[in-house]
């Protein structure tokens, strides 16, 4: 959510640039769909955004930005 201020420091292997702006809408998406009253695969939705950040994980441990 905009505004939202509870984020903590990055650790690491935690996204930063892009990676880290994606994650976040990924946070703020799943919020916005859980309370959209709308049907939600919550466990689809996170395995998508795991599976997102494995890869981007793995990019940048190959130095690819």
């Amino acid at each position: 959510m905009p505004g939202h201020t509870d984020h903590k420091p990055l650790g690491p292997s935690e996204p930063k640039g892009p990676a880290q702006d994606f994650f976040e809408f990924c946070k703020e998406e799943k919020d916005r769909r859980r309370n959209s009253g709308e049907p939600f695969d919550e466990e689809s939705f996170d395995a998508a955004v795991g599976l997102a950040r494995r890869k981007l994980q793995a990019l940048a441990g190959e130095g690819v930005r």
